[in-house]
């Protein structure tokens, strides 16, 4: 009998357990840890964030979706002792494991900025996500006492999937405000160092979010670098020239890195990403497999490492669950292999930009696409139950 032991119920973690309990034998003993009871589809925290979705519609219970065979633990990990092949928790207890698969997500990154922490609101989970809601509604709500203007003024900073998915709902949810607490109409401001937004995109498709954005009032500045994240107020540069934008609400979406419990594991990383074996496991300790935004798996095409990103986390759950049980039973593991099954970005309800294979996606039948992806992930990572529950069904009308 094994002790196999999944950390984090991500969409990695929890795809993982997903086919850990169909694939091993029931004598396995399998344990999720994670520090909440509830799973976030965090590719939706920008709809919370907005205040266009509740909080409820993007999460779920963690103990409702997986097998009674699983046993679920509720702890913080704070080091995972490869030698000694046991998890510690700040508690001070541990547990011991035959396998590990660690998916333990991502957290903010500032790199260090000047009062970034400080005076940004990060947007990284479920938690970070009503905070920002709130306070956009409180300086809305607060204007007519006020009178400052800067409290209309929303700065997103980072025009990456998040932060332009975010710019999106905010071009819905901001004028609803206006309206509820009769204000002038709100102004949104997105501030990116790059000279063009999401370059994953098809040229065309990235020209039309951009047009879509304008055209709803977005103020896009890009080739602007962020030097410096005041009270009130972000400074960046543009063509070398210092300067600012104005707004009691300040999000910061430019960047994520692993898990701080990659560092304080003693694991050779970067940004808390470890690059592991093509099986997704360590070479000099096959039995710890890393997957999602804690893991840097080389892409052969590119040897580059693929972006962290729901999809490949998915995927690599799959993949890591298959290779313990091809370990258990003696057999060569499977190389982690991954093809896109396409990228959508979300610009509002009934408009997005995606790419399917040589297709591509604008408007209306993008959104649809969109929804569809969540409905899946919930179908599979969750149950019937839930998607039916938690699910899209507006693209049906």
């Amino acid at each position: 009998m094994s002790r196999i032991v999944v950390l984090g119920a991500g969409y990695a973690g929890m795809r993982a357990i997903k086919f850990l309990q169909k694939d091993l034998p029931a004598s396995d003993d399998l344990i999720l840890v994670n520090d909440s009871p509830i799973h976030t589809e965090k590719t939706n925290l920008h709809e919370v964030a907005a205040g266009t979705i509740a909080p409820v519609k993007i999460t779920y219970s963690i103990e409702d979706v997986i097998s009674k065979r699983v046993k679920f633990q509720i702890g913080k990990v704070t080091k995972v002792d490869v030698d000694a092949k046991q998890v510690l928790f700040d508690d001070g207890t541990t547990l011991t494991y035959d396998y590990v698969i660690i998916a333990l997500g991502f957290r903010s990154e500032d790199f260090g900025l000047k009062g970034a922490s400080d005076n940004a609101l990060p947007l990284y989970d479920i938690e970070s996500a009503e905070a920002i809601q709130k306070h956009i509604e409180d300086q809305i709500k607060h204007y007519a006492q006020t009178k400052d203007e800067n409290a209309l003024n929303v700065i997103v900073c980072g025009a990456g999937f998040t932060g332009i998915e975010l710019v999106g709902e905010l071009t819905r949810s901001l004028p609803r405000l206006a309206k509820k607490y009769n204000t002038p109409e709100p102004k949104i401001t997105n501030i990116e160092m790059a000279t063009q937004i999401l370059p994953m995109f098809d040229q065309g498709l990235a020209t039309y979010a951009v047009d879509f954005l304008k055209n709803k009032g977005v103020n896009l500045l890009t080739g602007a670098k962020i030097s410096e994240i005041e009270p009130n107020a972000v400074v960046y540069s543009e063509n070398d020239e210092e300067k600012r934008a104005y707004g009691n609400t300040i999000i910061w979406t430019v960047g994520v890195s692993g898990s701080d419990v990659i560092a304080d594991s003693g694991f050779d990383q970067k940004r808390n990403r470890v690059v592991v074996s093509k099986n997704l496991n360590l070479d000099a300790h096959p039995e710890v497999f890393i997957v999602g935004d804690v893991s840097a798996v080389m892409d052969p095409d590119s040897n580059r490492p693929y972006p962290t990103t729901a999809q490949i986390s998915l995927k690599q759950g799959e993949y890591a669950a298959k290779n313990i049980a091809h370990a258990e039973k003696g057999e060569s593991l499977e190389d982690f292999s991954y093809e896109s099954l396409g990228t959508v970005a979300s610009l509002s309800e009934v408009n997005a930009i995606g790419e399917v294979g040589k297709r591509k996606l604008k408007g209306y039948p993008a959104s649809v696409l969109k929804k569809i992806i969540t409905n899946r992930s919930l179908l599979e990572d969750a149950n019937f139950g839930t998607m039916l529950k938690k699910g899209r069904y507006d693209i049906y009308h």
